[in-house]
């Protein structure tokens, strides 16, 4: 994530000027470069800089080797002796300086590079999405196109022959086909249900993708749920939902590390009840946010064990009841400190921490600088 020189941990680089300065800026630079090689060193306390046009991105350092970078949004103005340079990250930027100085330089061991966010993996289009049922001994001879091809298996069993290869299906597997990729599918003595999608992807990931099963993980087989719902809706916007979904669960199925989960697929039914569960749940929490809510307190009124809302957890948010209840309450708490005249105290209370040392302590863990810096930084 980006941080912005109104952070309070630019304090240790520069200040802020928050008044518009009574001198004129005396050199005008553009900036286009992505990367730097060199830093540049201070030797005067009046180093102001001020971004006219543009994103600008300040490296700054007090050793010349640690270096830390902020996105300039105010006039700032350098500490003697700091390390410095400037990187656009738009196309192009401008930026007004002024300084008695002329910067020694000093050289980088390792060139210092920006890599933009941008998109690796477009989805253009989905030609056709069935989702098919087949009976027993059901084949099909197979075929080969110019795009790309996924099926996912949501009940029963699949065989399929991909370049004289065979790999068999089981439910809450998936299967990718690349363009120009042969391939066959037939039922395994069973009656199964499985989904198939063909779509325009620029991507390489071949060898990621292709010639192998995917079982998919939980967060996975919500995603795939996700996508089916868009992919049956006429509703605004569904479209570009199902693309984002299918996006979605390429992006998670090219970073599994093995073919196989401890997680054992879920049945529809059951995934469904879990779901509603869940959101009740979440809900209850969400309007009870400012009581001391408890494990106990969680079990007792949905009545259902400790070990079983531990395990909904677990598979559905990847992560545990306490902690979850600590986040949101840690969310809110923000949201109080920049939109309500409470005290960081009267906030602590309010969302039931033990104590503003405990709810600081928290705070800083979770978000990088204490309740009174970040309120501090708000009005920065």
């Amino acid at each position: 994530m980006f941080i912005k020189t109104t952070n309070p941990t630019f304090k240790n680089f520069g200040e802020l000027v928050c008044d518009s300065l009574d001198r004129d800026f005396s050199k005008d630079i553009n900036i286009k470069n992505k990367s730097i090689k060199k830093l540049k060193l201070t030797s005067d306390n009046s180093t102001f800089l001020k971004v006219n046009k543009g994103v600008v991105m300040i490296l700054v350092s007090l050793d010349g080797k640690d270096i830390k970078s902020f996105i300039i949004n105010r006039i700032i103005n350098l500490k003697k002796g700091i390390y410095f340079n400037l990187i656009s990250i738009s196309d192009e930027s401008e930026v007004s300086i002024i300084s008695k100085d002329e910067f020694k330089s000093i050289n980088l061991k390792e060139e210092y590079t920006y890599t933009k966010i941008s998109s690796s993996l477009n989805i253009d289009q989905i030609y056709t999405k069935f989702y098919q049922e087949k009976g027993t001994n059901y084949s099909f001879a197979g075929e080969s196109h110019p795009y790309w091809e996924l099926t996912y298996v949501d009940k029963g069993n699949l065989s399929t022959n991909v370049d004289g290869k065979e790999y068999n299906l089981k439910q809450g597997d998936l299967i990718f086909y690349a363009p120009f990729q042969f391939h066959t599918q037939a039922t395994l003595n069973n009656i199964s249900s499985y989904l198939t999608i063909n779509f325009k992807m620029d991507s390489n990931d071949y060898e990621v993708l292709c010639n192998k099963v995917f079982t998919l993980e939980r967060e996975s087989y919500n995603i795939i749920s996700k996508l089916i719902e868009e992919l049956s809706n006429d509703d605004i916007y569904s479209n570009d939902l199902s693309i984002c979904y299918l996006k979605q669960l390429i992006i998670h199925t090219a970073r599994l590390k093995n073919t196989y989960f401890q997680s054992k697929p879920t049945t529809h039914m059951r995934q469904t009840y879990e779901n509603s569960l869940l959101n009740e749940i979440l809900l209850f929490i969400d309007e009870h946010i400012y009581e001391k809510l408890s494990i106990n307190t969680l079990c007792s009124h949905f009545c259902i064990s400790p070990s079983m809302i531990h395990s909904l957890f677990k598979k559905n948010m990847d992560n545990t009841v306490k902690n979850y209840i600590n986040e949101l309450k840690l969310s809110k708490s923000k949201e109080l400190i920049k939109n309500t005249s409470y005290t960081i105290s009267e906030i602590s209370d309010m969302l039931g921490f033990s104590s503003i040392h405990y709810f600081s302590k928290k705070f800083k863990t979770s978000f990088g600088i204490s309740p009174t810096e970040y309120s501090k930084s708000i009005y920065d």
